[in-house]
C-alpha cells in the first residue's frame, strides 16, 4: 500500500514555486501539525460536519504566514481544499514530517538526536555534529540532545531509522541477551575460538 501521506507531502512540496515557498509551508504545517495534535476543539471543528468546507479551508489556509505571494497562497490554498475535501485533516502531524523531512534532504540537513546520559558541553555537541555531517554525507547536522541517567555513560544516536547505542545501558541489554541464550552444541573448536559458534564473524 502506497504511503499517502509521504504522497501528499510530496505533491506539496513539489508543487510550491520556488525554496522560500516550500520553507513557509513547512512552517505552516508544523503549526497545523501542532494545533491538530493537541487542541482537541480543533480536531472536533474539522471533523463537525455541520462546518461547512469552505470555512475548513479558511482555517486551513490561514496558517500560512501573511506576506505570502499571490501564487505562494495559491498552491497552498489548493493543498488545504484537496485536505478538507478528502478528510485528511487527522492526516496533517504525519504529512508534516514527511514534508520536513523531504526538504531537509532537498536542503542537505540532517537532523541528530543525541539521547546522552548527562548534559553535553556545546562543543562536545559540536564536534558530534561535525562528525555526523562527514559521515552522512551532508551540508550541515542539527543536533538536539535529550538527558537520560538511565543509560549510565555514554549516548544513543538517532536519524531517521538509523538507531546507534555506545550506551553502557546498552552493551549491558546485549550482554543480557547474549548469556540469555541457550547454550549451543559443542563445536570442538579449542579455547579462544568461540567467536563462529557464538554467531559471530
Amino acid at each position: 500500500m502506497p504511503d499517502r501521506r509521504r504522497a501528499w507531502a510530496r505533491a506539496l512540496f513539489l508543487a510550491a514555486p520556488d525554496r522560500e515557498s516550500r520553507g513557509a509551508y513547512a512552517d505552516a504545517l508544523d503549526g497545523l501539525s501542532a494545533a491538530v495534535e493537541a487542541d482537541r476543539p480543533i480536531r472536533n471543528f474539522f471533523s463537525d460536519p455541520s462546518i461547512s468546507k469552505s470555512a475548513k479551508i479558511s482555517v486551513l489556509a490561514a496558517a500560512l504566514a501573511g506576506g505570502a505571494s499571490d501564487l505562494r497562497k495559491a498552491v497552498f490554498g489548493r493543498f488545504c481544499a484537496l485536505v478538507i475535501d478528502k478528510g485528511r485533516t487527522p492526516l496533517l502531524p504525519q504529512i508534516a514530517r514527511s514534508y520536513g523531512a523531504l526538504r531537509d534532504a532537498d536542503e542537505g540537513i540532517a537532523r541528530l538526536e543525541i539521547e546522552a546520559a548527562r548534559a553535553m558541553a556545546d562543543e562536545a555537541l559540536e564536534r558530534v555534529a561535525e562528525a555526523w555531517t562527514v559521515y552522512a554525507g551532508v551540508k550541515t547536522t542539527l543536533g538536539t540532545v535529550r538527558v537520560n541517567p538511565a543509560l549510565i555513560a555514554g549516548y544513543r544516536l538517532r536519524a531517521g531509522s538509523l538507531r546507534i547505542d555506545y550506551s553502557i545501558a546498552g552493551r549491558l541489554e546485549r550482554l543480557r541477551r547474549e548469556l540469555a541464550r541457550p547454550l549451543g552444541k559443542y563445536s570442538g573448536m579449542p579455547e579462544g575460538h568461540s567467536g563462529a559458534a557464538r554467531g559471530e564473524g
